[in-house]
């Protein structure tokens, strides 16, 4: 979904019962597409001292949530297959730790997540690192079960829009690859039947629209930010944007906010529907998409899973 032209294509969700539209702010000040750009510290929704673990740190948005995090001043351990530092983070850091993890090894993911405040599952299919089902399926699902038996507060899952919509142009040009599309939503399933009954972990599943890069891939933050969830809407995000609202979503851990939680984010200027038969919930005042200053105020409107309709 990084193709500009497609990419406005990828669908997106939107839910009922969420706030009510509101204009868009000011963006923030832009900052650089690298890594290693320079920003200023920025606060995190609840600071907890256990590590934030991040499985995919080597990947371009894994990357990215393991700067955030140490941009917020959170530990983080960095879990990759090599257990290298990921790009353009300093290796020096004292809240930075490396672990080697493969997800297709489910021991290797619970000795990984063990102790973590939280996880962000920020992995997927590559020709280099695992196919599409064995990552965005059975990796998703293993890493969820490793959550739940070692009583992980917040699992965070990185996936993707359109996964329930197979219709849609935004599935079937990613679903190319290895049956993508497929595999993500197999793996959704496997996370709801994980947490069913879970008392002591939470999952917040976040399906990012088409991450258009290098041109916006830039912080804008939360006041560009559109979240819904029912799979009506499309849009784009970079992945600067995404990787802030997952540790955001992940330094929440215990909390009730976004607790079994499915929801989609993209620019609010780029909204289109995720199907042509959707078009009419773009001008529907009746039908909720979720703004917000911050992030937290952007988090207040989503609803669990199961209280909000899903149109068909």
């Amino acid at each position: 979904m990084a193709l500009r032209q497609l990419s406005l294509l990828v669908c997106i969700q939107t839910a009922r019962g969420l706030s009510v539209q509101r204009p868009l702010a000011e963006r923030r000040e832009l900052f650089g597409a690298a890594v290693a750009s320079v920003v200023a510290p920025r606060p995190a929704a609840a600071a907890a001292a256990a590590p934030i673990a991040v499985i995919g740190s080597s990947g371009r948005t894994g990357s990215l949530c393991v700067a955030a995090c140490l941009q917020r001043g959170l530990a983080v351990r960095a879990l990759s297959r090599a257990g290298s530092c990921p790009p353009g983070v300093d290796a020096t850091d004292p809240k930075l730790k490396l672990s080697a993890c493969d997800v297709r090894d489910p021991a290797s993911l619970r000795a990984a997540v063990g102790g973590a405040g939280a996880v962000i599952y920020a992995a997927s299919g590559s020709k280099k690192g695992g196919s599409p089902h064995e990552v965005d399926n059975e990796g998703v699902v293993a890493a969820a079960d490793a959550c739940v038996k070692g009583a992980v507060p917040r699992y965070v899952v990185i996936s993707s829009t359109a996964v329930t919509r197979p219709k849609s142009l935004g599935y079937l040009f990613t679903d190319v690859y290895g049956h993508i599309m497929g595999e993500k939503k197999l793996g959704e399933d496997g996370v709801y039947a994980a947490f069913r009954g879970s008392t002591k972990s939470a999952y917040t599943i976040i399906r990012p629209g088409g991450l258009e890069e290098p041109k916006e891939n830039v912080i804008q933050g939360p006041a560009a930010l559109e979240v819904s969830q029912g799979d009506v809407l499309a849009g784009i995000v970079s992945r600067m944007d995404l990787a802030e609202v997952a540790v955001e979503a992940a330094a929440l851990g215990d909390s009730s906010r976004l607790r079994d939680a499915s929801f989609e984010l993209y620019y609010t200027k780029g909204a289109q529907p995720c199907e042509g038969r959707f078009k009419r919930f773009l001008a529907d005042p009746a039908f909720p998409r979720v703004h917000g200053d911050t992030y937290q105020a952007l988090f207040a409107g989503v609803r669990s899973d199961g209280a909000y309709a899903v149109p068909a």
